[in-house]
């Protein structure tokens, strides 16, 4: 018995050819889409959709999404080049999703007595005057040497 890869059961199924052949082809709108923007922008937009001639881009907020408009005129213009004609380029803003459980703050670890001796030993040597030696004071008072 042979076996068939998921990709080729994704290419051959009903309704499914035809999702596979869109996925394809948005990734391969979001690989020249990524060539257009600045690279500190690549995470915050992506390619969301292609139908009928519009484009649909989102982005993370405003600010990415005004930077994003800027560079449509030379995306439309590489992917003329690569076959797709365009009507319309939609730039929407899509907030990412936020995790509605709270966070947990890591607690600190503090320094085991050794690390205390140390830092005092250490504060001890320096100078009066020096910023350090102030600072290392400060910081085992709170720490409560």
């Amino acid at each position: 018995m042979a076996s068939t890869s998921l990709q080729d059961h994704l290419d051959h199924a009903e309704g499914m050819a035809r999702f596979s052949t869109h996925a394809k082809r948005l990734l391969r709108l979001q690989t020249i889409f990524q060539t257009t923007l600045p690279p500190e922008l690549r995470l915050h937009a992506r390619v969301a959709n292609l139908r009928l001639g519009k484009l649909v881009i989102h982005t993370t907020n405003s600010a990415v999404a005004a930077k994003v408009r800027q560079v449509t005129p030379r995306f439309t213009e590489l992917l003329a080049k690569e076959g797709v004609k365009l009507t319309e380029v939609d730039v929407r803003v899509q907030a990412l999703p936020t995790d509605p459980r709270p966070k947990k703050e890591p607690k600190p670890v503090l320094p085991t007595a050794e690390r205390k001796q140390a830092l005092t030993s250490l504060s001890q040597d320096l100078p009066a005057d020096s910023p350090i030696r102030q600072s290392l004071e400060r910081l085992l008072r709170t720490l409560k040497v």
